[in-house]
């Protein structure tokens, strides 16, 4: 029925060299001829030739990497979504759609970065570098825990807080946080509330030097310092006041008053002429003269009255004389009432005759018992005589008699009672004191000094 195949050499069509055989395997031969040719038949059946195409070839899972049909792999049954080699034939890549080997998803062309499945075929997680939707943030690894007041990402994908992003954070020491770079408004950049002293001139401040030192260019106040403020500024002024009386301690320029310095320091100078002559009306103490005379006419006790009495004859001669300030001269003359040392302006310069002479330096070289020269003249600069002179005062300026030798108070004509005189000639302790008492039926001159 069937004939026996030719013996081949490996090839379609060639036979085989003979080959000699044992009687036993000779007598198998057509036996196992037979079977070989009913396996090849049925192995070959569908072919019609040798030549005609291998209907298996191509096939994706047989094993064969077939490049002509576009394989790239073929694990045969390895192949699979899980496997390097798909079940097309197609080697595993990120994109393709399919999960594989090495992947942890794959949404093909939904993959995406700020998706469930990023590009890279990984599940998107914080810390990927990649924003997703439920994430506000994300640095990779730049993220950080916990917040230090910079502005970043936290590890939770989290806006790190900030100075500067609207939100007050006392835990980070804010006190506000007006989520805007403007320094100088309500809120510094440093989240502090604008106060004066923390560096920064806000729209009410001046200046704002950051220190607590109050006599520098700013003021702890934050303003800028100026004489009159009532703050001293080290270096510039000596003084500051904060008024504007240029006659007492501190002038308006902020130094302090000194003698000779042009202005009158009230209760302090009687003058100030800005000068360093001394003898020119303004010595270099700042006291000025003072006028001193003698009057021609003589007075009895119950011509004067009393102090004021005699005090109104000296301004009397002293206004007729055109002095203008006439009614401050008093008479040098002492009662029960007062005397020189209390009713005087003890003066800090000299004492001059109309002549301008001097009979003292100033108060105290006027009572220390000895005249520079006598008191002789008259307002008119007549030189009297040697004349006595009402002044019941001791060199000194206090009075020098009983409380029944001042003529009752210069109030008395009487021959019985007396009481001290001066000498007009004289530049000792008589000038003012006499050792004898003169009866309260006399007259006298009268001392008549400027206060």
């Amino acid at each position: 029925m069937f004939e026996p195949a030719p013996q081949r050499s490996g090839s379609c069509g060639r036979p085989r060299s003979e080959r000699t055989a044992c009687p036993l395997a000779a007598a198998l031969q057509p036996i196992l001829s037979a079977m070989r040719v009913l396996l090849l038949t049925m192995a070959l059946l569908p072919l019609s030739s040798c030549t005609e195409p291998n209907p298996y070839l191509g096939v994706c899972g047989n094993g064969v990497v077939e490049a002509a049909y576009d394989e790239e792999c073929d694990d045969g049954a390895d192949n699979g979504e899980a496997s390097a080699c798909s079940e097309t034939c197609r080697l595993a890549a990120c994109g393709d759609g399919i999960t594989q080997s090495g992947e942890e998803c794959d949404r093909g062309v939904l993959n995406s970065n700020n998706g469930k499945c990023t590009l890279t075929c990984k599940f998107a997680t914080c810390g990927d570098d990649f924003i997703q939707q439920s994430e506000a943030c994300d640095d990779g690894g730049a993220n950080r825990w916990p917040p230090d007041g910079e502005p970043g990402c936290s590890m939770q994908c989290d806006l790190l807080p900030y100075c500067g992003d609207g939100i007050i954070q006392p835990d980070l020491g804010e006190q506000c946080d007006d989520a805007n770079d403007v320094d100088d408004d309500t809120c510094s950049n440093a989240c502090t509330g604008s106060t004066c002293g923390d560096g920064i001139i806000q729209a009410d401040e001046e200046c704002d030097d950051a220190n607590d030192d109050d006599s520098d260019a700013c003021t702890n106040a934050c303003t800028v310092a100026l004489c009159g403020d009532g703050i001293v500024r080290e270096g510039l002024e000596e003084c500051d006041d904060a008024n504007d009386d240029n006659s007492d301690a501190c002038l308006n320029v902020c130094l302090a008053a000194i003698c000779g310095d042009g202005v009158l320091r009230a209760e302090v100078e009687e003058c100030d002429d800005a000068n360093d002559v001394d003898d020119d009306g303004c010595n270099n103490v700042c006291g000025r003269d003072r006028l001193v005379f003698i009057t021609e006419q003589a007075f009895t006790p119950v011509d004067l009255g009393n102090l004021s009495g005699a005090d109104v004859e000296c301004r009397k001669l002293a206004k007729d004389g055109g002095i203008a300030n006439y009614d401050t001269f008093k008479a040098w003359l002492s009662d029960s009432t007062g005397s020189p040392t209390t009713r005087f302006v003890q003066g800090m310069g000299r004492y001059i005759l109309s002549t301008g002479e001097p009979i003292a330096a100033d108060w105290d070289d006027l009572v220390d018992g000895e005249l520079l020269r006598p008191i002789d003249r008259t307002l008119d600069g007549v030189e009297l005589g040697l004349t006595l002179v009402w002044t019941n005062t001791a060199p000194d300026g206090t009075t020098l008699g009983a409380d029944d030798e001042d003529c009752e108070d210069w109030t008395i004509l009487d021959p019985i009672a007396g009481s001290y005189v001066g000498v007009s000639t004289s530049t000792d302790l008589f000038w003012t004191a006499l050792d004898e008492l003169t009866e309260c039926s006399y007259g006298a001159q009268l001392y008549c000094f400027e206060n």
